[in-house]
């Protein structure tokens, strides 16, 4: 999660999807906060749409509106803490466990973190770059921490920014097909940039959502099932 881009559209797709699929579950939100304080570069382009109302609105509607009142308060110094209290994700668990940049350091970071969203059977993994691919940093989930947190009953949602890896949804549905999980399907928001939410474990109610999910935001949204 990129603290400085909290609010902006990425923000708006993400946030409405896990509202969407949230519903009946206990949800937890992992960021993979980093410690880096990184400016938002083209401002006006991830923050324009809320400038735009006849656009996106529609799309969900009362998330919108709470997040034109976050953005307009972005004087705060804990922006993450703002949506929390907000309760744009209702009663959801918000885990603050800086990602230690020291790999031999990970596990037990990753065995803290399973510990804490023991509770919850909807967990989300909001990492600033996304799943690991050749190399692993504190911006990444490892596929280890993947692993680790499947659980009967829970399902997974993973965010994962396009990089333009040549077939790179096939890439991570192959790349969970290997860790062992059968029910694979990624959702792919193109809002301002092009990322990926990867779904692992959902039962028929829960697809079901996703399907009237991506109808609904239309163009802006495409899913892919494996």
């Amino acid at each position: 999660m990129r603290i400085r881009h909290i609010g902006g559209i990425g923000d708006f797709g993400k946030l409405a999807l896990l509202r969407h699929l949230m519903q009946g579950r206990r949800l937890a939100v992992c960021p993979y906060l980093t410690g880096a304080n990184d400016e938002v570069k083209d401002f006006d382009k991830h923050f324009d749409y809320l400038r735009r109302p006849d656009e996106f609105r529609h799309l969900a509607p009362d998330l919108f509106d709470q997040l034109v009142e976050i953005v307009s308060g972005r004087t705060v110094a804990d922006p993450l803490a703002a949506l929390q209290t907000s309760k744009v994700l209702e009663n959801a668990i918000f885990l603050r466990h800086e990602v230690p940049k020291q790999t031999s350091l990970r596990p037990l970071w990753a065995e803290r973190l399973v510990n804490s969203v023991s509770g919850a059977n909807l967990v989300f993994l909001d990492p600033d770059n996304g799943i690991q691919g050749k190399r692993l940093t504190n911006r990444h989930v490892a596929l280890a921490e993947i692993a680790a947190l499947r659980l009967k009953g829970r399902v997974l949602i993973i965010g994962h920014h396009q990089s333009g890896r040549k077939a790179e949804v096939k890439y991570l549905a192959d790349q969970m097909k290997d860790l062992g999980y059968n029910l694979v399907e990624i959702v792919r928001l193109r809002l301002v940039a092009s990322c990926l939410y990867v779904i692992l474990d959902q039962d028929e109610g829960m697809a079901e959502a996703t399907a009237r999910f991506v109808r609904k935001w239309g163009g802006w949204a495409k899913s892919y099932r494996f």
